[in-house]
């Protein structure tokens, strides 16, 4: 049926998504996000942390949820239903096991956003500081701020782990971190972007 296999392919999609975390962040940040005349980027893969594949998933859940509702306004509600509840499936959570997944993804997306939100307009001025006084000028006035805000969004990705595996319990816990472990961690990369940049005298 193409509906069903419609909402199949987005599920395996999801799976295999490719995080760009902080450290593209903190580049572009610092003005370093590549120009016409900047040489090629370096770029470096490594496996994610632990918190950061949570993270993901709980992500992918938020996905699932909005994904879902909107099959519901389709009239698709079997696809809607499929969609909501995949990861519960797969994990063998109950219900209320699944509320907590939702709880948490919905706080963990809601404080980090707090603070790419305080994190941005500093951002966006250092870019403007950067246009005028160029890169041989050192970093930009902001460049400490972002990067304390940076590692309070890391701080809050790893307490957002912490509260959900206290309240889903050690056996649920147990299963959701296994889970993780096997079915995300080999998908789900680390890609740091450096640009090496040549200053000419």
């Amino acid at each position: 049926m193409p509906c069903h296999l419609g909402v199949r392919s987005v599920l395996r999609r999801s799976a295999a998504l490719t995080l760009l975390l902080c450290p593209l962040t903190v580049t572009m940040a610092q003005g370093q996000a590549p120009e016409a005349n900047d040489p090629p980027a370096a770029v470096q893969s490594r496996p994610a942390p632990l918190h950061h594949l949570y993270w993901n998933f709980l992500r992918s859940q938020r996905y699932f949820d909005r994904r879902a509702s909107d099959l519901e306004q389709q009239g698709r509600t079997a696809d809607a239903t499929e969609m909501r509840n995949h990861l519960q499936t797969d994990l063998h959570f109950s219900n209320a096991q699944a509320a907590i997944l939702r709880q948490e993804a919905l706080r963990m997306e809601q404080d980090a956003n707090a603070v790419w939100a305080k994190a941005m307009p500093i951002m966006l001025q250092d870019r403007e500081w950067l246009k005028l006084n160029g890169r041989s000028a050192g970093p930009p006035p902001g460049h400490a701020q972002v990067h304390a805000m940076q590692e309070e969004r890391e701080t809050v990705i790893k307490e957002s782990v912490a509260r959900l595996n206290r309240r889903l319990g050690p056996m649920a816990a147990a299963r959701l971190q296994a889970r993780i472990e096997k079915e995300w961690a080999p998908r789900v990369t680390v890609q740091a972007i450096s640009w090496h940049v040549q200053h000419h005298l």
